[in-house]
């Protein structure tokens, strides 16, 4: 899957299609409007859509979206979601990582979801990496092909370290943004081929009108897949263009570095002409 991602591309998580988010009274969106917001980023080039089992409804809807479209649109698209966690949980409920618990969700998600093109572990923390069962279960998963790319989503840097150094997955989903840059730190200290999936790009709405957080994410990083995670239209049309500005600056920054460095280069050494 990682060859499909070349560069810096704009996503969208699907937490809000589904259960009531940010914020816990949150209104969940009605099936219409999410297909609204499906349609809109489509049309905005927008082909990395995220999800979860732990997300409510936002499997299903999205689903439904899918099999309504043209096989190829569906094709040109990358669906991602993540198993281990359920929603609601129990008070005070662990994430059940057990290879028998993935395997029942995996397959929920792909009954509702007709593919699964990456499957990821929710909360992966340090000692699920640590755990030869699970790591045997996606490494097997994977090479069945029933997924295109296993991952896993963190939420600590030292989860992140111990994921990089793993070879089983392919991608690693942790936040990023300014208010945050050692997870960015640790991804680049680590020079590992896992794709990275950068959530929280605004860190939560804390950086809402702080300039444009998104020219961290095409500065920072060659090739990544940052998630927005609005459910509303118009501030999804808004992250686009903020997306498209800071990745045209960034192209315009590393042509000029290139042009520089090129002219930085000693020439050919001088002498007379040979006849």
């Amino acid at each position: 899957m990682g060859d499909r991602i070349r560069g810096v591309e704009l996503g969208l998580g699907l937490i809000g299609i589904g259960r009531p988010w940010p914020a816990p009274d949150s209104a969940v969106r009605p099936p219409e409007q999410a297909r609204a917001l499906l349609d809109r980023a489509i049309d905005l080039g927008i082909r990395f859509f995220d999800t979860a089992a732990a997300y409510g409804r936002s499997e299903a809807v999205l689903g439904e979206y899918l099999a309504d479209l043209p096989a190829g649109r569906r094709d040109d698209l990358v669906i991602a979601t993540k198993c281990g966690e359920t929603w609601p949980a129990p008070e005070g409920a662990r994430p059940d990582h057990s290879p028998g618990a993935l395997e029942t969700s995996f397959e929920r998600s792909r009954r509702l979801l007709g593919r699964v093109d990456l499957l990821q572990l929710h909360k992966c923390a340090v000692e699920d990496l640590r755990d030869e069962r699970l790591l045997a279960w996606f490494e097997g998963l994977r090479a069945s092909g029933e997924v295109g790319a296993v991952g896993v989503s963190v939420s600590s840097e030292e989860a992140l370290r111990a994921a990089l150094a793993v070879d089983v997955f392919d991608t690693v989903q942790f936040p990023a943004n300014p208010a945050n840059a050692g997870f960015a730190a640790a991804y680049g200290e680590a020079g590992r081929s896992h794709l990275p999936l950068l959530n929280r790009p605004m860190a939560s709405g804390a950086l809402a009108g702080a300039g444009n957080p998104f020219a961290f994410h095409t500065a920072a990083f060659r090739r990544a897949v940052v998630l927005t995670g609005t459910t509303q239209v118009g501030h999804l049309e808004a992250n686009a263009t903020a997306f498209a500005s800071a990745a045209a600056a960034a192209t315009a920054a590393a042509a000029v570095a290139a042009n520089q460095d090129r002219h930085r280069r000693p020439g050919p050494p001088s002498g007379p002409r040979l006849p």
